[in-house]
């Protein structure tokens, strides 16, 4: 048995942290350290999945207004948004090396 984390296993609950800060900072961690593949393994979807913070709270795109960028609140606006894309990109990233098994290895270590 290794020590290192089992990469599908750990991007999972990875998955389900809401806390944007710690998810971010934890998987840089687990990308950075030295782990192994269970590709084989068929895991089951946890509750709560993405985890997202209770604020704010999430709505649709078709419901926020739309905003130019001449003034510093508009700007700082956008970078919210980049910043939910960037948040859900990472989302999207762990749930796909979780759900798939069978993949080649190279697949969830890229």
């Amino acid at each position: 048995m290794t020590a290192e984390p089992e990469l599908r296993q750990a991007a999972r609950l990875l998955l389900t942290l809401c806390d944007p800060a710690e998810k971010a900072a934890r998987t840089r961690e687990l990308g950075a350290s030295p782990v192994y593949v269970d590709a084989a393994c068929v895991l089951q979807e946890p509750e709560g999945v993405p985890g997202r913070p209770l604020r704010p709270v999430l709505v649709s795109p078709r419901d926020v207004p739309g905003r130019g960028v001449a003034s510093v609140e508009a700007r700082a606006a956008l970078l919210h948004a980049l910043a939910h894309i960037e948040f859900n990109a990472i989302n999207l990233a762990l749930d796909a090396i979780w759900r798939f098994a069978g993949m080649p290895k190279n697949y969830y270590l890229d």
